[in-house]
């Protein structure tokens, strides 16, 4: 096989909103179009992912990491927090919650404890262990921090004690695999949350809508 192209990784990403969209039509036909309050949280959920999706690779052909690393913490965020729904007794009583307004980060899970970032991040980490330092490292890149600075520095020639600074829209001193790294970690995001989306599909068309399954195991 020849070496991975960074076009050819970006056409992956672009597939999966079509994956995404039968997904989703699956989702609200399923058990002849009953609605649960699980799947208006899954509606928002691949709302975000396709404007995450579009806006990311958008980004992408422009040469813009520091944003680009901002929306894949942002997908992160997104199949992290809709795995929540798994994690509790009640999962359409957390959805209403949610609907309601609620922060997942102050809901506990069935053990006892809340539901915040890192402990989501933590969880995902026993099956996929890149979550949790990939996830840290990004959330550098939503806030304001000393991540920003190192990517507006190009080069430093300590001998010469001088430094190129970039502080222009574009990051070019940046080879193709760090882009090609980021958008596949970006794949990965999009693919475990449909994985979710899938499982919850599989679940519905055997919920009794006269009497919610609580139970998304």
């Amino acid at each position: 096989m020849g070496q991975k192209k960074l076009n050819d990784v970006i056409f992956t990403l672009k597939k999966t909103e079509n994956k995404l969209l039968e997904l989703g039509m699956n989702m609200l036909h399923a058990n002849n179009g009953t609605l649960f309050p699980v799947d208006l949280i899954a509606v928002g959920a691949m709302k975000r992912t396709v404007s995450n999706t579009e806006g990311f690779i958008t980004l992408i052909e422009a040469k813009n990491m520091i944003s680009s690393r901002a929306l894949l913490r942002i997908q992160i965020d997104t199949f992290m927090r809709f795995s929540a729904l798994w994690l509790v007794d009640s999962p359409h009583d957390l959805a209403k919650q949610i609907i309601d307004g609620k922060h997942i980060r102050n809901i506990k899970d069935k053990t006892g404890n809340k539901m915040t970032d890192g402990y989501l991040s933590n969880k995902f980490t026993e099956v996929y262990p890149w979550v949790k330092d990939v996830y840290r490292n990004l959330s550098g890149y939503v806030h304001f921090s000393s991540a920003h600075l190192f990517d507006a520095v190009e080069n430093i020639n300590y001998e010469m004690k001088t430094l190129n600074i970039n502080i222009g829209k574009e990051d070019l001193q940046y080879p193709e695999y760090s882009w090609i790294e980021v958008v596949e970690c970006f794949i990965d995001s999009v693919n475990i949350f449909l994985q979710y989306i899938n499982d919850w599909i599989i679940l519905k068309e055997t919920t009794n809508k006269n009497k919610v399954s609580n139970n998304l195991h």
